[in-house]
């Protein structure tokens, strides 16, 4: 090898060696990520893969809220909107109680409190309900006027434990449906009546509903025989 060979070789392999180095210092000089700050970036990622795919609560509501079960024919029977004879010219003001009623729903049952019919009744729209505060509400979202005054209720539902439920409690499971407040309660009279409770299952191995496990080992002892 010449000299001239040799002193190109050198000269390329010392421009080789100085790009090495200073792409090392390159990536050497970035200041590395915090630990905490990548978890936190994974956390929020896992957060927006859950929201994501969170499937949502529906209410079922009786397509006939807001209706009057009224009979069109012999033995046919149709609901009816309020405004269909409440906004008829001549009708008369808005009873305030049942006592008041002397020719339609004089057979409503009406047992809720010391409430009156406007109380919940929007006499300025039949054909919508009235919160508290002056607020005109659509039927089917009776249940923020129900809430109004049974705040228990409302907590227990809202949690789970009140109204009924089918689904999946894990939303990002499935959806779930649950019950509105008048799918079960009566709104003019919503107390449930007084009843007794189921008895409970037969146990093979206490006996009878209300029998004793003594009660049943001796008559099991009997019918084999005492061998001891």
């Amino acid at each position: 090898m010449t000299p001239i060979r040799s002193q190109i070789l050198y000269a390329l392999g010392g421009l080789l060696l100085a790009a090495l180095l200073v792409a090392c210092n390159n990536s050497t000089s970035a200041e590395p990520v915090p630990a905490s700050e990548m978890s936190a970036s994974k956390t929020e990622a896992s957060k927006d893969k859950q929201e994501a795919k969170r499937y949502e609560v529906h209410i079922e509501s009786s397509r006939e809220l807001g209706t009057l079960k009224t009979r069109v024919g012999e033995e046919e029977y149709a609901g009816v909107m309020c405004s269909t004879c409440h906004s008829i010219p001549g009708d008369k003001p808005a009873a305030e109680r049942p006592t008041e009623l002397e020719e339609f729903h004089t057979s409503m049952k009406f047992t809720h409190g010391d409430l009156s019919c406007n109380s919940c009744h929007n006499p300025d729209d039949r054909n919508t309900l009235r919160l508290a505060n002056g607020k005109a509400i659509a039927f089917e979202d009776t249940m923020d006027l129900c809430g109004q005054c049974h705040g228990p209720q409302q907590r227990d539902y809202n949690n789970g434990a009140h109204g009924g439920m089918n689904g999946h409690w894990d939303l990002n499971q499935g959806p779930r449906t649950r019950n509105n407040c008048v799918n079960c309660h009566d709104p003019h009279d919503p107390a449930f009546p007084t009843m007794m409770p189921a008895p409970p299952p037969r146990d093979r191995f206490l006996g009878e509903p209300g029998g004793s496990h003594g009660d049943e080992h001796s008559k099991h002892t009997e019918a084999k025989g005492d061998h001891r």
